[in-house]
């Protein structure tokens, strides 16, 4: 009988037995993507990741799909048109995941924009996309500005601008891009660590020595060409190969507060009080608002990245600042997350951490790429390169399909909003909760069903929140789970929306999980107690 387990097991035997066209180290969503790419295209394809998918910068995001519209203001025209026209692919193959959000621009007296110039902009910023984006802009005056947020701040308000991005579930998007990898034929595989490489006797890099984290074993993994796709961590693997660090990394930090504190109907663009930083107040679902993000130089370990009280300190007195009825203190964030930007070093060391391009770029020598900096929106294109560069190392040459290939959870939707309000009123019909069938329709689309008609689908985990214990196992006989924190963290991610972060339900979950992957006793221990530390870490700004 087949169990995770077992399933996992083969899969390490493959990694270890066989040669790969391709191997890619870093699970988050530019590893995935090239991932997804490039078995498509017929190589042979094998990525893995040090700890989860989507574990590092990938679930860190301020969570948008979008063109980046102050990057119009740095003369990014470049960046801006792929990422326009990025979102608009991902609106189409992974429906379920990206959807349209209103964003509202404000201007108030003293502001540096005025109405008109951003006015102008946006024209420019939908032109890019041949104005198909999901709705064209708007523009208000202060007292329509006002009927759209009545919670703004009143005095010197001059008006507002309405207009369309997208918003995601970023672990979601990298974990699907993972599950249609394996789908079609990808060996993937995570809690996998690189330690070093292994190079031919004309220094050509033919493989990677890796470390089984649950076994502490060490094996060889063989390819033909080895992809370094580790974000923040990319200087490090960069070193072993002794070529010089290229990323000058920048710390996001989000806040999470009830939506009763912060009861925003639009994604807001504020500028800091302190240093005129844009800074998003989000609705995130789930009675939830997010306000973020920080932007900070950071230099410490990627694998240690934590809130400050300045960090948090410094989001609540810009969300106050625009909603000053709010009155937000530190007492209301229920969570944060925080992430690095792998943006490339800047020519100019003086350049400030917002102004640092996000722009990627791709380095090779025989047998070894490093694809570094870049964004979530423009992932799939960035994926597309790196296998277009892989392919010429190769000899060989095979088109993309992943413009128009959907997602495992789009698969059969439309682009529409209808697609999705009918899913969830099918789920709906079989006897799911609304606000539940809803949320599985925007969680797996089309996959939805692997979650319904069970047992387990009905028992809650959470009064507030819609997790069920179905998901639990879908997590880790479908889905790569194999610790608390994997199914705590990213698949039902109690840790950003719950308000106890999911302690209370941990060592339920944990007792759950210890029977489908056979732990003992004092593995149950470990992992609550690792899963702590998770949540002791988001909260160190209390500290």
């Amino acid at each position: 009988m087949s169990t995770p387990n077992s399933r996992r097991a083969a899969t390490l035997k493959q990694l270890a037995d066989e040669q790969f066209d391709l191997v890619i180290i870093g699970g988050g969503i530019t590893g995935t993507g090239i991932a997804r790419d490039a078995v498509a295209r017929g190589l042979k394809v094998a990525c893995i990741e040090k700890d989860d998918f989507a574990s590092g910068t990938s679930s860190k995001s301020t969570k948008l799909i979008h063109g980046g519209l102050r990057y119009l203001e740095q003369g990014e025209i470049k960046l801006v048109f792929e990422s326009v026209n990025e979102r608009k692919r991902l609106m189409r193959v992974a429906r379920h995941l990206v959807r349209p959000l209103p964003f509202l621009v404000t201007n108030y007296q003293g502001d540096r924009r005025w109405l008109v110039t951003l006015d102008a902009g946006l024209w420019l910023y939908e032109a890019l996309c041949f104005f198909e984006a999901y709705k064209l802009h708007k523009t208000y005056g202060p007292q329509k500005t006002l009927e759209l947020e009545p919670g703004l701040r009143k005095e010197g308000l001059n008006g507002g601008i309405l207009y369309y991005d997208c918003s995601t579930d970023d672990a979601r998007l990298t974990l699907e891009n993972a599950l249609d990898a394996q789908l079609q034929g990808a060996a993937v595989a995570n809690h996998l660590r690189a330690r070093s490489l292994l190079k031919d006797g004309t220094d050509r890099v033919i493989g990677i020595s890796v470390i089984d984290s649950e076994t502490n074993s060490a094996f060889d993994i063989r390819g033909k060409v080895i992809v370094n796709a580790t974000g923040p961590w990319c200087d490090e693997v960069r070193a072993m190969m002794k070529q010089p660090p290229m990323l000058k990394p920048t710390k996001g930090v989000h806040i999470v507060v009830d939506d009763t504190k912060l009861p925003i109907r639009h994604a807001m663009m504020m500028a800091s009080p302190k240093d005129k930083r844009a800074v998003f107040a989000i609705p995130f679902g789930l009675g939830r608002s997010v306000v973020g993000t920080t932007d900070t130089f950071f230099d410490g370990s990627p694998d240690k990245v934590e809130p400050t009280s300045d960090d948090v300190q410094y989001l609540l007195d810009t969300a106050n600042s625009y909603f000053p009825d709010a009155k937000l203190v530190v007492d209301d964030v229920i969570s944060t997350w925080s992430g690095l930007r792998p943006l490339l070093a800047p020519a100019d060391a003086s350049e400030s951490a917002s102004h640092v391009s996000r722009e990627h770029t791709i380095t090779e020598n025989p047998g070894f790429i490093t694809i570094a900096g870049g964004k979530l929106t423009t992932y799939r294109h960035m994926a597309a390169e790196v296998v277009e560069h892989a392919l010429k190392q190769l000899g060989t040459h095979a088109k993309s399909n992943t413009v128009d290939r959907p997602l495992p959870g789009a698969v059969g939707l439309t682009e529409s909003d209808d697609a999705l309000n009918a899913l969830a009123a099918k789920l709906a019909g079989t006897g799911v909760p609304e606000k539940r069938a809803q949320y599985f329709a925007q969680t797996y689309g089309a996959r939805s069903s692997l979650v319904v008609g069970t047992p387990e689908s009905a028992t809650s985990l959470d009064t507030e929140l819609p997790y069920v214990m179905s998901q639990v196992d879908l997590a880790v006989d479908e889905e790569f789970a194999r610790s608390l924190d994997d199914v705590m963290s990213r698949r039902l991610p109690f840790i950003l929306r719950s308000r106890d972060q999911g302690l209370g339900v941990a060592e339920k979950i944990a007792r759950h999980l210890a029977k489908r992957l056979e732990w003992a006793p004092a593995r149950i221990s470990s992992e609550i107690a690792n899963y702590r530390d998770m949540v002791d870490a988001s909260r160190r700004y209390r500290k």
